[in-house]
């Protein structure tokens, strides 16, 4: 998923075309493009997953 950076851009975007858009830069300089802030490097292993670990 992309986040576009403006209404311009959803209306030219083509549905059918991947990475064809201008994606949304936050104040931080993040470029919240294709795969923008997923991690690879794992399972999770900490407070945030011990909670609902599968028995």
């Amino acid at each position: 998923m992309q986040m576009p950076a403006h209404m311009k851009t959803v209306e030219e975007q083509l549905e059918d075309v991947p990475h064809d858009m201008e994606c949304h830069v936050d104040s931080e300089q993040h470029v919240y493009d294709f795969a923008y802030g997923l991690n690879w490097s794992g399972v999770i292993q900490d407070e945030r997953t011990q909670k609902y670990k599968n028995r």
